[in-house]
């Protein structure tokens, strides 16, 4: 923390943006970990997980056959040709 601070403060303000927003300070931490841990010795019991649901609108794309990968290959082949040539002839 205090590095950062001294060293580059813009630097400092992305890399710990979110210990600045909940108001943590370097010297607070050790104390934040210890009332975390007094909290986890009194009820280890963990809490309750939300349900995951996936993000539907991604959809894989079909695979494409060895004669349309082929034949996509030609074009391109036939592309770079032609701009080739179109270079020669100026």
């Amino acid at each position: 923390f205090a590095a950062y601070l001294e060293e580059d403060n813009t630097k400092y303000q992305a890399q710990f943006a979110a210990y600045l927003e909940e108001d943590i300070e370097a010297d607070g931490l050790e104390e934040l970990y210890e009332s975390v841990h007094e909290k986890i010795r009194e009820d280890p019991s963990p809490s309750e997980k939300k349900a995951f649901s996936p993000d539907k609108s991604f959809k894989r794309t079909a695979k494409l056959s060895i004669e349309e990968r082929k034949a996509r290959v030609q074009a391109k082949k036939d592309a770079k040709n032609a701009e080739l040539e179109a270079e020669d002839d100026e």
